[in-house]
């Protein structure tokens, strides 16, 4: 094939992904769009192409914005959201990442059995087990505490595989070099181990971060206080309020939207590269 050929179907194809990708914008474009106005312009302007386009700023143009922000405590579901999600990465990251680490470099009895459990949990929907989290948290008395939502979410089979793949390349010599130094284990696996692989620790964030910020049914039955409760379940109380307005729906959906947008424009490249690279590894 000529270059000139290759460079033809390469506009082509980039012409065809920019067409592709319009049709999944335009529900986002319309809901950011619609977010600014009221209930009588969205209707008016629904079978236009004004749908599309944001009302003149002027005077009214964030009334559903700071309706939503001090009418209501949406802005507290987000920092729960936020809070829960902050601890839940630093705990992922330390306690898979542990597991992951003993699992490719530390040998002990069982350990290609316990990786072919880790493998099997994978496959399992997590809506299968949560009855048994529900019940565990219950027993011990943690229901509607930070803790009794945390606890069951700190282990996820899904990032200890991710872990274990790419800390299997990882060459024995820097450890060999580390114990002449005195460094221990644990030691070895804060100071070198995490700093060596920033793109998996990027992606386990990320994962972790999209997990808590979209999930909606464990929440939903750990927490009873509203002081506790989350930017989804906030989402739901406040869409199902008869007192809500189509333009005040579509603001909060766009505040819930906006920061997974954010998140995965800033690290979509380690996501790419962390995914990848976990596949390419052997053993």
């Amino acid at each position: 094939m000529s270059i000139k050929t290759r460079r033809i179907l390469n506009i082509i194809l980039a012409a065809v992904m920019i067409i592709l990708s319009l049709f999944f914008l335009f529900p986002v474009v319309w809901m950011l769009a619609n977010s600014f106005k009221g209930d009588a312009a969205i209707t008016a302007d629904m079978n236009t192409v004004s749908a599309f386009i944001p009302p003149v700023p002027g005077k009214g143009f964030f009334d559903n914005y700071v309706s939503i922000v001090t009418d209501t405590s949406f802005l507290r579901y987000m920092f729960n959201t936020l809070f829960y999600a902050a601890v839940l990465i630093i705990l992922g990251i330390v306690v898979n990442g542990l597991a992951g680490y003993a699992l490719a470099k530390i040998k002990f009895p069982f350990a290609d059995k316990w990786l072919l459990i880790i493998m099997m949990l994978m496959i399992i929907p997590s809506e299968t087990i949560i009855t048994i989290n529900f019940l565990f948290i219950a027993k011990m008395g943690l229901l509607n505490t930070v803790v009794g939502y945390v606890l069951p979410m700190i282990v996820n089979p899904f990032n200890i595989f991710l872990f274990r793949q790419v800390f299997v390349s990882l060459p024995d010599d820097v450890y060999e070099a580390a114990q002449l130094d005195r460094c221990g284990p644990v030691k070895y696996f804060f100071t070198m181990v995490l700093p060596m692989s920033k793109t998996v620790v990027a992606t386990v964030s990320v994962f972790t971060f999209l997990n808590v910020w979209n999930d909606y049914l464990w929440p939903s039955l750990v927490f009873t206080s509203s002081d506790l409760l989350t930017a989804q379940i906030g989402l739901n109380s406040i869409t199902s309020n008869d007192n809500t307005t189509m333009g005040q729906t579509l603001t909060v959906i766009t505040l819930i939207t906006i920061p997974v947008i954010i998140i995965y424009s800033l690290f979509s490249k380690q996501i790419v590269e962390g995914v990848v690279s976990t596949g390419s590894k052997e053993g």
